[in-house]
C-alpha cells in the first residue's frame, strides 16, 4: 500500500480556468515559498521578509519605503483576488495554506510608514534585527487572528484571504507605532 494519498485534480467552476498549476501555482505560492512545510505561511512570510530587508538595507528613505510597500501590496492583493477562485479550486479548499500572497500583503502593511530610528536603514544588523521582529510579531498575530481578523476572514474568496491577513499587519502597525515613538 502507498504511504502517500493523491490528492484528486478538483472539478473546475463552469466560470473558471481548469487546475493546472503552472505560473499560476507559482505566483500564489510566493514563488513555491506556499508550497514548503511544515507552516506553509511561516515559509510565505520569508518572501516579503527578505524583499523589505533588502529594502531597509539600500535605505530609501521614508515616504518611498512606505510607497513600495503600499505598491506591493496592491499588486499582491490585485493578484490574489484574481487568482483566488483558481487557486481554491486547484488546491480543493477555501483559503488554502499553499496560497501566500496574503502573507506579502499583511507583512508589508505591518512596515507602513513605521518611525524608524535613522541608525536602522543601510545597517544589516539592525535591519535583520528589525525584519526579524516584524517577521514574529506579524505571524503571531496571523496565527491569533484578533478581532476583526476572524470576522474578514469569513469574507467571500480572495478578499477573506487578503483581508485578514492586512489587518493582522495593521495590528502589528500600531503595536510598532506606538514602541516606536516610545523609543524615541
Amino acid at each position: 500500500m502507498n504511504a502517500y494519498k493523491r490528492e484528486a485534480r478538483p472539478t473546475p467552476k463552469a466560470n473558471h480556468p481548469a487546475p493546472g498549476g503552472g505560473w499560476r501555482r507559482w505566483l500564489v505560492s510566493g514563488g513555491g515559498l506556499g508550497l514548503l512545510k511544515p507552516a506553509p505561511g511561516s515559509w510565505g512570510t520569508l518572501g516579503p521578509a527578505v524583499l523589505y530587508a533588502l529594502l531597509l538595507w539600500i535605505g530609501p528613505t521614508e515616504p518611498l519605503r512606505s510607497l513600495i510597500c503600499g505598491g506591493g501590496i496592491l499588486l499582491v492583493g490585485g493578484l490574489l483576488i484574481w487568482l483566488a477562485p483558481w487557486a481554491e479550486a486547484f488546491f480543493s479548499r477555501a483559503d488554502p495554506g499553499q496560497v501566500v500572497l496574503d502573507e506579502y500583503a499583511g507583512f508589508w502593511a505591518a512596515c507602513l510608514l513605521l518611525p524608524l530610528p535613522p541608525a536602522i536603514p543601510g545597517h544589516i544588523g539592525m535591519t535583520l534585527l528589525l525584519t526579524g521582529l516584524i517577521y514574529i510579531l506579524f505571524r503571531m498575530f496571523d496565527i491569533s487572528k484578533l478581532p476583526p481578523c476572524r470576522q474578514l476572514e469569513r469574507l467571500p474568496a480572495g478578499w477573506g484571504i487578503l483581508l485578514d491577513d492586512i489587518a493582522a499587519g495593521a495590528q502589528v502597525n500600531v503595536l510598532l507605532q506606538i514602541a516606536f515613538r516610545l523609543w524615541h
